[in-house]
């Protein structure tokens, strides 16, 4: 699996005070729970913050950072938590429980412009932002959102099993 991460605004604000494992080779570095549980906080803030952003406000190339920044954040928690639930039922759950909420709500995702992967990550499309209503991207976001809220819930279990010392 490739995946392409950029090194957003957006990004750094998901990553918040570990925005320096939040993209590139520093992120090989780390160790397995610190990523894990840095990736798990990341997509709850940027799950929480979607869900407040004005995407029918802003400019295209604004959506486009946002939407990138979520598929980036999804993806990373995925890998990770992967890695690390290799030796953790419920982290290994939580994991295939993101991994089914994808691809339950692929049709809605795609919707906007995010295409869900056989592996369950998530690929973005280049032009989203200009093909897709940011109408209907500010309604998919919306803080009564199933799809989000349960991802919000994985990614919560995720964060409160792991060990970052491992």
């Amino acid at each position: 699996m490739n995946i392409s991460v950029t090194n957003s605004l957006s990004l750094r604000l998901f990553y918040n005070g570990n925005a320096s494992i939040s993209h590139g080779s520093s992120r090989n570095s780390e160790l397995t729970g610190t990523l894990s549980m840095a990736d798990a906080s990341a997509l709850r803030n940027a799950i929480r913050k979607l869900q407040d952003y004005e995407f029918e406000d802003a400019s295209k190339t604004l959506i486009q950072e946002k939407l990138k920044a979520f598929t980036d954040t999804v993806n990373n928690t995925i890998t990770s938590a992967s890695k690390y639930g290799a030796g953790d039922t419920s982290v290994k759950n939580a994991v295939s429980k993101l991994k089914k909420l994808n691809n339950d709500y692929a049709s809605e995702l795609q919707k906007i412009g995010i295409t869900v992967n056989k592996d369950g990550t998530m690929s973005l499309y280049e032009n989203a932002s200009k093909t897709y209503s940011s109408k209907k991207i500010d309604s998919f976001f919306d803080v009564d959102s199933e799809y989000l809220n349960s991802l919000y819930d994985a990614a919560k279990k995720i964060t409160r099993k792991v060990d970052v010392r491992i």
